[in-house]
């Protein structure tokens, strides 16, 4: 049995943990461990009292703020906001706190405090997670005004741009749309409106978001909210004037802009813009609308090597459009002609089961009589659509023994059908004022443009950086929850940058997933002695890949 016992030495006191064993049959004294003086003996007895762990969420919380930090964010939303402070929280840092919320967590800022307290994020911006209610965010937000908005867009984007020397050669603009679940009844929002939903929901009212990115991993340059009834070539000449203006005041000429977008953009309005501000511009024509260019046979297209090795044949040529002559690239794909084929033909047979419904409705012995102009009308509708009615053929007949006193009969014209597959579908028109680039050049920059809709999927990602939900009713609200959202989108590209200029690709929500995983453990002991009990923090153990963006992240912060 081991016993606790002390020597003197040289007049002081030392303790021992000994233990007694027989040796030859006689006890004799073993030294188990050695304590040292009294008040080590106490450190230990006090170390055994009773401890608690708590562990929080801390890789990514710490990497977005860092990413903020270095942009200054903090002092920038300081420096444009009220100096409104709630909650020991000032109105930029409410902001910070909610754009950091969206992207690892999107959900109601009513749950933001229980979100909170499982993260360092109270730690890191010392406030207390329970107060921070969705009444506190309305009040914060309830101070931003869109020109605050606006100066903020543009003072992080002139801070980005000498921290990371953007390239400002090629510009990309699009748009999209969030439907919401504003009550039809509410005559205060005015952005709120019926129109076609992306996701299929047009029974909703949305509003619409046009987006302006940079090449270099898309971060978010402008903004801007509109009604969600306009549709985009109506809205892109009241937007492009604004934009280009904003643009000049940070980088001073726009002439070296080339601005790409889709052809949903395409306006007489909009070219006399970008034709007097001396602006360069890429977009594409629909193939329905230009057959003189898509009837120009494969014989003349030539071969074209991208920057990523793939080969595809392309025909260069030049055409008047707005009053002006432009640049025509037109190029052939296969993948692009075997999903036009897929959707053409599922298309038809759509059509033809609706053409075979109303002939069941016709020979039907319920039927109802029928008027010839309306009967027409109907089925001019069943086959519109392009390209559709030169496919399927009806011809409407009389019919006494029919009480509709209408007959239909309708088929397939192959040869055309096979014609347009063959001819027209897998071509793509590219059109642009810089007439001096290469076919590889004028390709290469808009292919870009399809990336522009990796952010919109960013930004309807129900796990990260998500819009929705969001449930504010007024156009304030609205615009400030949307900048709060591209906030959060923006620090997540340069975390992702500062990543992969290290070594390390990932995908945005990779990222945010890994990060989230590194979590900083609190242990408290209770010493059962008067005052608070001791606290010591430490990460918990990481893999080798999340050690190595946690290294990252803290020279990120330096």
């Amino acid at each position: 049995m081991a016993t606790l016992q002390k020597k003197k030495v040289h007049g002081k006191e030392y303790w021992y943990i000994v233990e007694c064993r027989r040796v030859n049959g006689k006890p004799r004294p073993f030294v188990l461990e050695y304590i040292g003086k009294a008040e080590n003996l106490l450190k230990r007895m006090s170390q055994q009292r009773e401890k608690k762990v708590k562990s929080f969420s801390h890789g990514a919380v710490s990497g977005l703020l860092n990413a903020g930090k270095e942009i200054g964010l903090p002092e920038i939303l300081d420096r444009y906001l009220p100096a409104q402070r709630r909650d020991n929280l000032t109105i930029g840092q409410t902001i910070l706190a909610g754009a950091i919320h969206r992207v690892i967590k999107p959900a109601s800022k009513r749950s933001f405090s229980q979100w909170a307290e499982t993260t360092t994020l109270p730690e890191l911006l010392s406030f207390n997670a329970n107060r921070i209610t969705s009444q506190h965010f309305w009040d914060q937000m309830d101070e931003i005004r869109q020109e605050d908005i606006e100066k903020i867009e543009e003072e992080i984007i002139r801070t980005v741009d000498k921290k990371y020397r953007l390239n400002w050669s090629v510009l990309f603009y699009d748009s999209t749309n969030f439907y919401t679940y504003i009550n039809t009844t509410n005559t205060q929002n005015t952005i709120g409106q019926r129109g076609n939903n992306k996701q299929k929901r047009d029974d909703l009212r949305q509003y619409n978001l046009a987006l302006l990115t940079t090449k270099d991993f898309f971060m978010p340059i402008f903004s801007y909210i509109y009604q969600g009834n306009r549709n985009d070539v109506s809205i892109f000449p009241e937007y492009l004037e604004k934009m280009l203006q904003r643009l000049k005041s940070i980088v001073g000429q726009v002439e070296e802009i080339t601005l790409v977008f889709d052809k949903g953009n395409n306006s007489p309005k909009g070219m006399d813009i970008l034709k007097g501000k001396n602006v360069g511009y890429v977009g594409t024509l629909s193939i329905y609308s230009h057959s003189d260019l898509i009837t120009i046979p494969y014989k003349k297209y030539h071969q074209v090597e991208l920057a990523n090795g793939k080969k595809i044949l392309v025909h260069r040529t030049e055409k008047v459009l707005w009053g002006k002559e432009h640049r025509i690239i037109i190029k052939r794909s296969e993948k692009l002609k075997d999903g036009q084929t897929r959707g053409f033909l599922k298309e038809i047979e759509k059509r033809i089961n609706a053409l075979k419904i109303l002939k069941e409705k016709l020979n039907s012995p319920g039927a109802r009589k029928r008027d010839n102009e309306q009967l027409l009308e109907q089925i001019s509708k069943i086959v519109s659509g392009h390209l559709i009615k030169d496919v399927i053929r009806v011809q409407v007949k009389a019919s006494l023994k029919n009480k509709s006193r209408f007959d239909i009969s309708f088929t397939i014209n192959k040869t055309a059908q096979n014609r347009i597959i063959n001819e027209v579908f897998g071509k793509k028109i590219f059109f642009t004022n810089r007439m001096e680039w290469t076919n590889e050049e004028i390709i290469e920059a808009y292919h870009g443009q399809s990336k522009i809709e990796w952010i919109f999927r960013h930004l309807k990602n129900p796990y990260h950086f998500s819009v929705r939900p969001q449930y504010h009713w007024t156009d304030q609200k609205i615009k400030v929850h949307t900048f709060i959202c591209l906030l959060g989108l923006l620090l997540g590209e340069i975390l992702r940058k500062k990543l992969f200029d290290a070594g390390i690709k990932m995908s945005l929500e990779e990222i945010i997933e890994r990060l989230s995983n590194i979590r900083k453990s609190t242990v408290i002991y209770y010493t059962g002695k008067k005052g608070k009990p001791k606290a010591e923090n430490q990460l918990e153990s990481m893999n080798s890949t999340e050690k190595q963006m946690w290294e990252i992240i803290q020279k990120t912060a330096v």
